[in-house]
């Protein structure tokens, strides 16, 4: 499955007497004093978004316009700007500048506060029960919890005075507070002295999701495939369960899709009938039981280093990207090799895959941290492809690690309506639906999409410019689907350069990186 090149440097296909060497125009008095005229707009302390804060936040305001006046607003009255802002709910600031009775345009940023929560118990395996307390400084936050793992509502426990855990669990937190933005807290306990064994989504395949779309007679052929995957069995047996070839074409795909930490599984099956029941799968390695050995010390110790580094961040999208980034660094794309490219076992061991490692690599570290996670089959911009579909506070995203191997972020927990500009789903099993967008990317970052080329347009000139003025020498800017292409033309017109003099850049030529979301330019 071939990996779309997504980088592309536009100085090497433009034309070169345009970017080879500095581009010189004459610059009239007149056209000096109208760039003199403009007042640059207000830019805050922070970027907008939101904010996990004990109880407020502060943002400063300035304006590159020396002298200029800054004006603010919180609701529909503008008050003259005098001292940082203290936020103590969800806000939106409207701002302009103001020098020599010119105005700046007015420019509006949107700050999300949510509830801080502090946890007396860090997440991790104990020998005893353990009572953990929770605090939040913020007056007026209200907490809600569950211990199986759903996604807690207004209507789940209200905590009080600690939450004693006898035996493994996962703990979720919902903090509301009026006026802000709710905030989830996920939080694995392990409690080795329980009595039952603490079994992760690695290896409990009852709760995962592929297993929850078969018949109770295609589950019954799940777990004799997971048993026999488990010993390395020659053979799983099916005698007396009753299952015909449509079970077994379903159910095989949904165990492979699930479990990613049966590397050593190759990608088919052979089976036996008798009359027109199935009973018995011939199971297929593609390494024997010696090999899986000697390469199991290895894989479990180099997903271990991820799972810890995983767990120590606090929220769940810090752990994703983590697992994310990880195997983007430690991973080079080859669309041809021994078996393990399409396993778990070659981003952990190999450092090398096809887009099926990547998935299986990610799914295995994912549920390893207790985030319910699995493989999806299709195409990609019509080929061969396999993703993930990954689930956070109860709602479901796409994530394809492949394509977001040019580092970026475009595929990072995306909706299905975005990632179906290039991606199709096949038929294999149900996929869940996916529509959320809070722990997107560009959502959860706070960074502004553009949706028309002009809007990316003009704020790539504006910052890129504002940024080369600092000695920064790249700017990155995100836009919607279509909407690449667009740009792209508007930034090979000569104007180009006229609009960045204009804002007071003088480069002497420029290159740019693109996805179809994203383009970094960097000015010379």
């Amino acid at each position: 499955m071939k990996n779309r090149i997504l980088s592309i440097t536009l100085a090497a296909v433009i034309s070169t007497g345009v970017f080879s060497a500095p581009v010189q125009e004459f610059i009239s008095p007149a056209s000096v004093a109208a760039a003199a005229s403009t007042v640059s707009a207000p830019e805050p302390s922070r970027k907008a978004g939101t904010y996990s804060v004990a109880s407020s936040m502060t943002v400063k305001l300035t304006t590159d316009t020396s002298g200029a006046k800054i004006y603010y607003s919180t609701g529909s009255r503008y008050t003259l700007y005098t001292k940082p802002l203290k936020l103590t709910k969800n806000t939106t600031i409207k701002c302009y500048s103001v020098k020599n009775g010119v105005k700046s345009s007015v420019k509006t940023y949107k700050f999300r506060l949510s509830p801080k929560v502090s946890f007396s118990e860090s997440e991790g395996s104990y020998d005893e029960p353990i009572t953990v307390k929770l605090t939040a400084k913020a007056s007026g936050v209200k907490l809600y919890y569950t211990l199986d793992g759903s996604k807690p509502t207004t209507s789940s426990n209200v905590y009080s005075d600690g939450i004693t855990i006898s035996r493994s669990a996962t703990l979720r937190v919902l903090a509301v507070k009026s006026g802000w933005t709710k905030k989830y807290y996920t939080y694995e306990y392990k409690i080795k002295s329980a009595g039952a064994s603490a079994e992760s989504i690695l290896e409990n395949y009852t709760n995962k999701y592929a297993y929850s779309t078969l018949t109770s007679t295609q589950k019954k052929i799940y777990a004799k495939l997971f048993e026999a995957a488990s010993a390395h069995a020659d053979k799983a047996d099916l005698t007396g369960i009753g299952a015909v070839k449509s079970d077994i074409d379903k159910t095989y795909w949904a165990f492979d899709y699930d479990n990613p930490q049966f590397f050593w599984l190759a990608n088919g099956y052979r089976y036996t009938t008798m009359g027109n029941k199935v009973i018995s799968i011939s199971m297929v390695y593609s390494r024997t039981r010696s090999e899986t050995e000697k390469i199991k010390p290895d894989f479990e110790n180099a997903a271990q280093k991820i799972i810890d580094k995983a767990l120590e961040q606090d929220t769940l999208f810090d752990r994703v990207k983590v697992i994310h980034d990880e195997i983007v660094d430690m991973t080079d794309y080859y669309i041809s090799g021994p078996s393990y490219i399409s396993e778990a076992d070659g981003p952990l061991v190999h450092g090398r895959a096809l887009c099926e490692g990547y998935s299986k690599a990610f799914m295995y570290l994912c549920q390893s941290v207790g985030i319910p996670c699995i493989c999806v089959a299709g195409t990609g911009n019509g080929e061969p492809h396999m993703w993930n579909m990954l689930q956070l506070d109860g709602e479901w995203y796409n994530m394809d690690v492949t394509w977001d191997d040019n580092g970026g972020y475009d595929y990072f927990c995306v909706p299905t309506s975005q990632i179906s500009a290039d991606h199709r789903f096949d038929n294999t099993f149900p996929v869940p639906s996916a529509t959320a967008t809070t722990y997107t990317y560009t959502s959860a970052m706070g960074i502004e999409v553009h949706s028309t080329a002009n809007a990316a347009y003009n704020w790539l000139v504006k910052n890129a410019a504002a940024n080369w003025k600092k000695g920064i020498y790249t700017t990155t800017v995100y836009v919607g689907n279509g909407i690449m292409n667009s740009l792209i033309s508007k930034m090979s017109a000569q104007s180009f350069f006229t609009d960045l003099r204009n804002n007071g850049c003088e480069p002497g030529g420029w290159s740019a990186n693109y996805t179809d979301r994203t383009l970094t330019l960097t000015l010379s």
